[in-house]
């Protein structure tokens, strides 16, 4: 699979040598000095924010199909981290995967504790 150069560097690629119809939407996204900001911090890939999809959509259209089939190296390492965590903290006896601890630990929901509560029924009396 050949990833588009422009996708993974939108900021340093020639636009000259990319596809005719890519060129005016990606010059529009160079000249976007907030996302070139948040690009060079390295922590924020621009192709999972809804302004990119919404402002630039050829580009987000042409993108998004390398972007949801790799995911960044930053999920990995905290999906690794979060395993090791778990292991670590005397859990090594315990299946993790049929637990659920490693899905609650990347999980980025709230749960909703006041609704849990109502509808908690206590065990009867017998």
């Amino acid at each position: 699979m050949d990833i588009p150069i422009w996708v993974s560097i939108p900021f340093e690629v020639n636009v000259a040598e990319i596809e005719i119809s890519f060129q005016e939407p990606l010059i529009e996204l160079q000249s976007d000095e907030i996302m070139r900001a948040k690009f060079k911090d390295g922590k924020y890939n621009i192709w999972k924010t809804n302004h990119v999809a919404t402002k630039y959509p050829l580009l987000w259209n042409k993108a998004q199909f390398y972007v949801i089939a790799f995911p960044t190296s930053y999920l990995v390492e905290a999906g690794f981290n979060r395993v090791s965590q778990i292991l670590s903290k005397a859990r090594n006896r315990f299946d993790i995967v049929k637990r659920g601890d490693l899905r609650l630990s990347l999980t980025s929901l709230e749960p909703n504790i006041k609704k849990l509560v109502e509808k908690h029924q206590p065990q009867g009396s017998h």
